[in-house]
């Protein structure tokens, strides 16, 4: 965030380029990681014979994704410079796919304790990375391209330590690639590589089509990645429930159990903690933007016992990405909406109506950024996020409980809620504090509100699968 502060609108630029590899990352996957979840979660002793071809075909794969970026930085028209840090963005995606492949392995083989170090290692390598940067501040260090190799350099180490660690628990063979395997692996990932494609598109698109789109398109895309940083950042926390949910489903679909008890806890604990978040960051959008990418002309202008808005030098920019937070972070949502019921039915192997609904969605999205971007700028961005987010995550709800015949239980409804309910009388009273003390009031409000929303019974239950 404070690299986003230094370096201002360059760092839209940045933003359309990295949502550029992300889109084009499904090329170095082919939706391989999730079915060999699927597949070694319910038998582990297939997992030799997978690494043997996966690590081969990846390897080619990322060949062919780095090449591809190029290509499309040629046909949209990007200059030397540009393509350069497109060409290292991608060397961090081919890191970043390869350990989410490593961390796929570990989940699937129950290491859960070894995916949440995994999860973490290159987040903190690229933290100590920046601090360094900010250390050396004065000898221009701080810049965009540097930014770009403290994410290579982490996301590397990261690899090769998750490679060495899996090659140590694993009874791995030598790569080797058996081309009728391969065909028939590379076949069967076919329909999770589509579904990964259209869901990275209509995530992806947005800051894209506002650089394409407009005039001002750096201004306006660093202005919405501010708030899709604290998004993602957010999102990570429901990510990792997709990771550790996908191979539970799995077992549970194969031995042919009921899955009611599991989504419904995993659900009510996921989606209070987004919403509650959601809700209270919304409140004090203001403080939120203020502190992560606020400008003072001293540093303690921001801890005194309100917002002083008008000692912050960007006060405009400030107010403008206030407005876009306020909307854009009710999408995380209906994006952990997706993360639980999305991953049921993944589990279930009915890809093609996961393909289908992200296919719509990604039509929704085109159509509605064509329409509000160019009136509304990374406002209208945002409130087309939101809305194709809503229309993916109400839809994979009513097809899960279709498929599964999982049953609405009126009482769990009642305690969300409410829940949410006591967050919102909670805010009248916490915006009267001081912002110093306003972080472990609203800690104790969060937790007061998870023990009425969720049944602490199922939680104890769902640990026990984790183990």
């Amino acid at each position: 965030m404070q690299v986003q502060v230094e370096v201002g609108s360059k760092y839209g630029l940045y933003h359309a380029l990295l949502n550029a590899s992300l889109i084009l990352n499904i090329l170095l996957d082919l939706g391989l990681n999730n079915y060999n979840n699927r597949k070694i979660a319910v038998n582990n002793k297939r997992f030799p014979i997978y690494f043997q071809n996966i690590s081969i075909i990846r390897l080619g794969l990322a060949v062919f994704y780095l090449l591809g970026l190029q290509v499309y930085g040629v046909i949209v028209g990007y200059t030397s410079y540009d393509m350069r840090l497109l060409l290292f963005l991608g060397v961090s995606q081919v890191f970043l796919s390869s350990i989410l492949y490593i961390r796929s392995n570990f989940t699937a083989f129950g290491k859960f304790k070894l995916d949440s170090v995994f999860s973490i290692l290159d987040r903190l390598l690229m933290i100590l990375g920046v601090f360094y940067l900010f250390s050396h501040q004065a000898e221009g260090y701080v810049n965009i391209e540097n930014f770009i190799f403290v994410q290579v350099i982490g996301y590397g180490i990261s690899f090769l330590t998750g490679l060495l660690t899996l090659l140590f628990i694993g009874n791995v063979k030598w790569p080797k690639f058996h081309k009728r395997f391969s065909k028939i692996l590379l076949k069967k990932s076919a329909p999770y590589a589509l579904i990964v494609l259209l869901m990275a598109a209509y995530h992806s698109s947005d800051a894209i089509m506002i650089e394409r789109m407009l005039d001002n398109g750096e201004e306006e895309t660093a202005i919405y990645a501010h708030s899709m940083r604290i998004l993602t950042a957010l999102n990570n926390y429901a990510y990792l429930f997709a990771v550790l949910l996908l191979p539970m489903f799995s077992k549970l679909l194969v031995k042919k159990e009921k899955v009611q008890s599991l989504i419904a806890t995993s659900s009510s604990l996921l989606l209070y903690g987004v919403s509650s978040l959601a809700i209270i960051m919304a409140y004090f959008s203001e403080d939120v933007i203020a502190f992560c990418y606020g400008v003072y002309p001293e540093k303690i202008g921001f801890f005194e016992r309100t917002l002083l808005l008008e000692t912050i030098l960007n006060k405009s920019d400030v107010i403008i990405s206030s407005e876009v937070f306020e909307l854009i972070i009710f999408g995380i949502i209906p994006m952990s909406i997706n993360y639980c019921f999305g991953t049921l039915i993944t589990a279930s192997g009915n890809m093609k109506l996961l393909n289908k609904i992200a296919a719509s969605s990604l039509f929704l999205n085109i159509i509605l950024n064509l329409a509000l971007i160019p009136q509304y700028g990374s406002y209208g961005a945002a409130l087309s996020s939101l809305i194709t987010q809503s229309f993916s995550g109400i839809f994979q709800v009513g097809f899960a409980v279709k498929l599964f015949k999982l049953k609405v239980e009126n009482l769990g409804i009642l305690r969300f809620v409410g829940s949410l309910s006591f967050i919102l009388v909670s805010l009248i009273f916490i915006s009267e504090l001081s912002l110093i003390i306003r972080l472990p009031v609203i800690i104790g409000a969060l937790i007061v509100g998870l023990f009425i929303a969720v049944n602490l019974k199922g939680v104890l239950k769902m640990t026990k699968g984790f183990e």
